[in-house]
């Protein structure tokens, strides 16, 4: 272990230790309800994955070709840390940040997902400023990336954390919430040609109706100056104690010319065997097939929606688990199969021109181990 790495984890262990008690201490002698770390975890995820790319042939019966070398091997996909506590009352912070990863190519806080401070100024209205994810709905989109096992085009190539300030309404139940966000445009990501002085525009609505919840948002992201990519993102889920489904649509368009040419479907279905065990089925649909956009990507490569590629249709599905030792809650083992097809009709994106779709066989099994430092403490 170098002395960096020793050097971090001291500080972490001390900060468990010591910040926690020091918040005691202010509750025991000003009687104040706030703790100033109330959250100090460390979650780790790995993976033993395959992959095969594949085409289907249909003159001989629908039977399956490999069309390239297959791919396998452990990987570590996750190592963060998260941070988060009371410094009033009534204000609040979180940091996240992922330990293990890419070196920032953008600023210094590519690989920062959260580091914002939230004011609940009013009952009914809190202020945050900070860094965090982009209000925008979807329940794909909403869940934590260590969970999600596999997932949509949009949700690996939309760069959702950026520099923002939001203001949200609470309703008097706290089951509603309306937050209008300004922040930086996903399209300033080094992974864009788009990266100067670009401004987001999003509004949020979040609602919490018993058995059923939705996450609907309207979004505008400058991908030039004076130009927005417009989004609506419809977040449905059902949820009930042994099963939940959710739906999520999704509208991308530059025009009214493009209505219905730039979408994206997710629905993914969980039983719940138990709190610990839970199995599900995932799919979805992805198109960018406007005409305009397609024909700016075939003549100068430059991609208007930093999401599905022009002219290419994405069509997924799968199944998978997730369990939980009894003894060792903290600890998750998960798994699933699924088959991702990528139909290509209008862009030259696949080296194989006489290759109209080709799919990609993904399995995987996994271990995440999610260790709760300021909770281990707080026990002692």
């Amino acid at each position: 272990m170098t002395l960096l790495k020793k050097t971090v984890l001291c500080c972490a262990l001390f900060a468990a230790y010591a910040i926690p008690s020091l918040a005691q201490d202010t509750l025991r002698e000003n009687k104040r309800d706030f703790d100033l770390v109330n959250k100090l975890l460390l979650e780790v995820r790995a993976d033993m994955t395959f992959n095969q790319p594949f085409v289907l042939n249909e003159l001989d019966g629908m039977q399956s070709t490999n069309i390239g070398e297959s791919t396998y091997g452990f990987v570590g996909r996750y190592f963060n840390l998260h941070m988060g506590g009371n410094l009033t009352k009534d204000l609040s912070y979180y940091f996240r940040q992922r330990i293990v990863a890419n070196p920032g190519s953008n600023s210094f806080f590519d690989n920062t997902d959260f580091l914002f401070l939230d004011y609940r100024f009013h009952k009914n209205w809190s202020l945050r400023v900070g860094k965090e994810a982009l209000a925008v709905g979807g329940f794909e989109y909403d869940a934590p990336p260590i969970d999600v096992l596999y997932w949509s085009y949009y949700w690996d190539n939309f760069y959702c954390f950026q520099l923002a300030a939001g203001i949200t309404f609470h309703s008097n139940d706290e089951k509603n919430t309306l937050k209008l966000q300004v922040g930086n445009s996903p399209y300033i990501h080094y992974g864009s040609p788009f990266r100067n002085s670009l401004l987001s525009y999003n509004l949020l609505w979040s609602g919490d109706f018993g058995h059923f919840k939705a996450l609907y948002s309207f979004n505008m992201f400058e991908r030039k100056r004076g130009v927005f990519m417009n989004y609506i993102a419809l977040g449905n889920k059902l949820d009930y104690e042994h099963f939940s489904i959710y739906l999520d649509l999704m509208h991308h368009a530059c025009s009214t010319r493009q209505l219905f040419k730039d979408f994206g479907v997710v629905a993914r279905a969980d039983f719940k065997f138990n709190p610990l065990a839970n199995l599900f089925v995932k799919a979805g649909y992805e198109q960018n097939l406007d005409e305009e956009e397609i024909a700016n990507y075939n003549a100068t490569g430059e991609i208007w929606d930093c999401l599905a590629l022009p002219g290419q249709q994405y069509i997924y599905y799968g199944i998978g688990f997730e369990w939980h030792p009894k003894k060792y809650s903290d600890i998750r083992l998960h798994g699933f199969v699924t088959d991702v097809a990528i139909i290509n009709d209008y862009a030259p994106a696949l080296q194989d021109p006489d290759i109209q779709a080709e799919h990609n066989l993904y399995a995987n099994i996994g271990v995440t181990w999610k260790i709760d430092i300021a909770k281990y403490f707080r026990n002692k």
